[in-house]
C-alpha cells in the first residue's frame, strides 16, 4: 500500500505575512495585548510549537512597537481588515462579532411548513403519466430490450430507487 504524498508549501516571508498575523493581534491592539501575545508566542516558539521562528516573533514585536514601521506594515502586509475596520464594523452591525453569534437581522426568506403545503399547479395522477409514456418498437434482433422497456415503464418514476424484477429463464432446448 502506498503512503499519501504530503506537500508542504513554502511559508511566506515575514514581511509579507505581517507582524499582526505573526503575533495574532488586531491592528488596533494596545500595548498590553501586544506584549501578552508576544510572550505567549515566544514560549511556543521556544518549545517548537509554532512554525514561526523566535526571530520572526521578536521582529513582529519590534515592528508593531515602532509607529513608522507599524504604519508601513499595516499597509503592505496581509491583514484581515482594512485600516478603517470595515469588516469589524460589519460584524458588529450584523451581530456576529466577538463570542456572540446572535444575528441582529432577519432573513428575507422564511421556511414554510411543508406538512400543509399544496403546490399551485395541478399534479397529474401517476397512472395518467404512465399511460402517456410511449414504448418504442424494438427490433426482433434484441428481444430482451422490449421486456426491459416494459419493466421500466411499470416501475415508479424514482430513478434512485429503480429495481427491475428478473424475467424467468426459459429453457430453449427442444
Amino acid at each position: 500500500m502506498t503512503q499519501p504524498v504530503v506537500l508542504e508549501l513554502a511559508p511566506l516571508p515575514r514581511e509579507q505575512l505581517g507582524p499582526f498575523v505573526v503575533l495574532g493581534v488586531d491592528k488596533d491592539a494596545n500595548r498590553e495585548t501586544i506584549e501578552a501575545s508576544w510572550a505567549q508566542r515566544v514560549i511556543a516558539a521556544r518549545k517548537n510549537q509554532l512554525k514561526v521562528s523566535l526571530e520572526d516573533v521578536n521582529w513582529a514585536r519590534e515592528v508593531i512597537n515602532d509607529p513608522d514601521r507599524r504604519l508601513r506594515a499595516d499597509a503592505t502586509s496581509l491583514n484581515p481588515d482594512t485600516a478603517d475596520h470595515t469588516l469589524r464594523q460589519l460584524a458588529e452591525r450584523f451581530g456576529i462579532s466577538g463570542n456572540t453569534v446572535v444575528p441582529r437581522w432577519q432573513p428575507f426568506d422564511e421556511e414554510k411548513a411543508l406538512a400543509d403545503y399544496a403546490p399551485n399547479v395541478e399534479v397529474p395522477a401517476i397512472d395518467d403519466v404512465r399511460q402517456t409514456i410511449a414504448v418504442p418498437e424494438v427490433p426482433l434482433e434484441l428481444p430482451a430490450v422490449a421486456w426491459l422497456v416494459e419493466q421500466f415503464v411499470k416501475e415508479p418514476l424514482d430513478p434512485w430507487n429503480l429495481s427491475l424484477t428478473p424475467e424467468p429463464i426459459k429453457d430453449s432446448a427442444p
